[in-house]
């Protein structure tokens, strides 16, 4: 049986998910490779290029700019275009070691041409159009992905393997620790798939990375959706109905499941707002049924399931609190700050007290983890909190990067 409740609360987990679309600088790039296996053993289907069957090596998937603190430029320069003829000397080079695997089959101009426009373009104050794949090839080169891997016993032959042994072979070789993202077979399993690097603004040199927010900065691991990485942002956990005493109702209603053809309108800015860095990697449908079941039938005598998310992407978008926070001067580059000096920046920025809550990175410094703010029974519009959770977070408080 369901009771009425009295507050509904929402909490935003750092993900840091902001993406700048008009710059010409950046700080430094993301050098990423994807092994063809856990790119076509997914239950979507993959096609090889008309140029045949790529080898069995990791390829290239991008070289991406980004800035320091974890958001990135894209789409810089909208009267370029992709010039194939600027790369002819590279076409050979670039079909063994960029191919593409997308369908329908291609020839991987169309890959390319993505590529460029998104990223490459973002660094054409350092690298033009040849520079610019011509690094990504050497960068390929220069690292030697598979054979690192094959030197620690580490065989694609479908074998398991500790995703700390595959970063401990890594960071051996190059010096420098990888981003791991991985994506789920068919079967349920997750699986290797993408290998991130960071490199200097040169594109010749690889440097040390910041991984990545506060959820996967802990001694516990993460998982990038099988979407991609997230925008540097915060993204939604939850619209949690409460009680004002501080207890809340749970599970409230089984014969109401997720239904996720309920939401199929609302699913790309769910992605987008609501994604989930739990692994394995996933679309994120699991995190949502998860959220629904627990907590969104406790709403349904108020909200049903689509105005239950769309209640809490609209809640989102009424308070950005990347941008509250960055107005205030607190940035998300890894720096610390005073718990009250957070706090007061959401305050002003929101009109209410949040409850914040903290985690702990891997040196053992607290760090922003999640924001609480309270919304009445409508699902609409943020109140006081008649009760907060209790404070899990140290005086200074780290920001990190994602």
């Amino acid at each position: 049986m369901k009771l009425p409740f009295s507050t509904l609360v929402q909490i935003l987990v750092l993900h840091l998910l902001v993406v700048l679309s008009a710059s010409q600088d950046f700080d430094f790039f993301y050098f990423v490779q994807q092994w063809p296996g856990s790119y076509c053993d997914t239950k979507r289907s993959c096609c090889y290029p008309t140029t045949g069957k790529p080898a069995s090596d990791f390829g290239i998937h991008g070289l991406w700019p980004n800035y320091n603190d974890g958001s990135y430029p894209s789409n810089c320069r909208s009267s370029s275009s992709f010039n194939a003829s600027a790369i002819s000397d590279l076409i050979g080079k670039m079909r063994s070691d960029w191919p593409t695997l997308a369908c329908p089959s291609n020839d991987g101009t169309k890959f390319w041409s993505h590529e460029w426009l998104k990223h490459g373009t973002c660094s054409e104050s350092v690298l033009d159009e040849h520079s610019y794949f011509e690094a990504a090839l050497n960068l390929k080169k220069k690292m030697g992905l598979l054979q690192i891997l094959q030197n620690a016993g580490i065989q694609p032959d479908g074998g398991f393997y500790s995703l700390d042994s595959i970063n401990e072979a890594i960071s051996n070789a190059t010096g420098y620790t990888p981003g791991i993202a991985c994506n789920v077979d068919a079967s349920g399993n997750s699986q290797l798939y993408q290998i991130y690097l960071c490199v200097d603004k040169s594109g010749s040199k690889f440097i040390k990375c910041s991984w990545p927010g506060s959820y996967c900065d802990t001694s516990s691991e993460c998982c990038y959706p099988t979407t991609g990485k997230p925008a540097s942002s915060f993204g939604i956990h939850g619209l949690w109905p409460n009680y004002n005493d501080g207890t809340y109702p749970s599970n409230c209603d089984s014969s109401y499941p997720f239904d996720v053809t309920q939401i199929t309108d609302l699913e790309s800015s769910l992605q987008v707002s609501w994604p989930s860095l739990s692994c394995p990697s996933s679309d994120d449908t699991s995190f949502w049924t998860h959220e629904w079941d627990k907590h969104g039938t406790c709403s349904d005598t108020v909200l049903d399931e689509h105005a239950y998310f769309s209640a809490a992407l609209n809640l989102k978008g009424q308070k950005d609190l990347i941008s509250i926070l960055n107005s205030a001067g607190i940035v998300a580059n890894g720096s610390f700050y005073s718990l009250s000096s957070i706090k007061q920046a959401i305050a002003g920025g929101v009109g209410y007290n949040p409850g914040i809550d903290c985690n702990t990175d891997e040196s053992g410094n607290s760090q922003l983890y999640q924001v609480y703010l309270c919304v009445d029974t409508s699902g609409a519009n943020f109140i006081q909190c008649p009760i907060l959770p209790s404070n899990t977070c140290q005086s200074t408080v780290a920001f990190p990067s994602f």
